[in-house]
């Protein structure tokens, strides 16, 4: 089975708070683990970074879901490209906001949890372009935050 792995930025719509970023996540959890997507997401207070990967049919049904949404603007997909397994199969959407409810840190246990590999494939040389940007948007907000 083909895996679609896509990442993207986009710019979060003024007046988002912490309720809006919990419902997103709650949404986005129901549909990727019904659909089979995993992935994660990371929150600045104005950018979204996302990353996910799935079958691909599924993918672009969640995708799809994505463009649609009304929480941000101008969407900059980074990539978009075949896998032949996904890399992330635990993670249903991770999150990373570090000013985030309850919710929200709950979620980043994911993210940290796999954090260190990435970090370690990536230092390796070995990881794919999408992750090599994510984990550049991640340490950007970690110096912020």
């Amino acid at each position: 089975m083909a895996y679609r792995a896509v990442a993207y930025l986009s710019t979060a719509v003024a007046g988002l708070t912490l309720a809006d970023i919990d419902h997103l996540l709650v949404d986005a959890r129901a549909h990727n683990q019904v659909a089979g997507v995993t992935g994660v997401l990371l929150y600045d207070g104005h950018q979204f970074f996302q990353y996910f990967e799935g079958p691909e049919e599924n993918a672009e049904r969640i995708y799809e879901r994505i463009r649609n949404s009304r929480m941000h603007v101008e969407i900059n997909e980074l990539h978009d490209y075949t896998l032949h397994r996904p890399r992330f199969h635990h993670w249903h959407m991770s999150c990373r906001n570090p000013h985030g409810s309850v919710l929200q840190k709950l979620c980043n246990t994911e993210w940290l949890h796999a954090l260190e590999q990435l970090q370690e494939e990536v230092g390796q040389g070995s990881g794919t372009p999408a992750l090599r940007d994510l984990l550049a948007f991640w340490e950007r907000q970690v110096r912020v935050a």
